[in-house]
């Protein structure tokens, strides 16, 4: 009989251990959720954010490609313009 009891006691605290093992893993598993949770939520927030940011990179090379070609045509026009004027300096 003591060797029943016994047995029955060891196997009712190896019972309550394994509940508050249980008891941990879930709430580990669940902190592991929410932690998921957030880092899904900020992981949506930077790519839209990194697709605002490409979109306005898009637009400043676009913006640079038209100053530099404004730029080219005006080198173009002055050296146009210093030609002429060193022709009319020669023949004054």
């Amino acid at each position: 009989m003591k060797v029943i009891e016994s047995r029955a006691q060891k196997d009712e605290e190896k019972m309550e251990i394994q509940e508050i093992q249980l008891k941990e893993a879930k709430h580990i598993a669940e902190d592991a959720d929410r932690k998921y949770e957030e880092v899904a939520r900020k992981l949506v927030i930077i790519e839209s954010d990194l697709e605002r940011a490409e979109e306005r990179a898009e637009l400043s090379e676009g913006q640079v490609r038209q100053l530099e070609e404004q730029l080219r045509i005006m080198d173009q026009t002055l050296k146009a313009l210093m030609a002429a004027e060193d022709k009319q300096m020669c023949r004054a």
